[in-house]
């Protein structure tokens, strides 16, 4: 049998240490996720630069509609060889952690084997944080 009183005296009892355990997981569960978002600029000139061209990102793998740095991304996905992921094509790589992480920008651009001709669409001065272009 339980025995009430020496249960009464322990200074944390097992429910209470359990309780409070489960809440600091879920505190910092909250905590780390992610709370960022594409600088809008950059968003407006990809938009314009795939309309341009007629293109558009491959579903699933990033979003061009909304948020552009999700899904491959901003996973550490490597696309510089199209032999390793010829699906991510176009594709982007971000750079989250710019304002204390709330804000993406837009570092990494892969256009593929697109065969497209013209004049380079001025959009990509917007893309001002733009290290890496790869385009054939």
């Amino acid at each position: 049998m339980i025995n009430m009183r020496k249960m009464l005296k322990q200074p944390w009892p097992l429910s209470v240490s359990v309780t409070f355990f489960c809440s600091l997981c879920f505190w910092f569960q909250v905590s780390m996720t992610q709370n960022y978002t594409t600088d809008p600029s950059e968003v407006r000139a990809l938009n314009s630069i795939f309309k341009q061209w007629d293109t558009q990102a491959v579903p699933g793998l990033w979003n061009i509609s909304g948020e552009p740095c999700s899904g491959s991304a901003i996973n550490g996905t490597d696309f510089e060889d199209p032999a390793n992921n010829p699906a991510n094509n176009p594709g982007i790589i971000c750079d989250c952690t710019y304002e204390k992480n709330t804000t993406c920008h837009i570092t990494q651009l892969r256009v593929y084997a697109l065969n497209k001709r013209g004049v380079f669409p001025e959009e990509f001065v917007a893309l001002r944080y733009l290290t890496y272009l790869y385009e054939v």
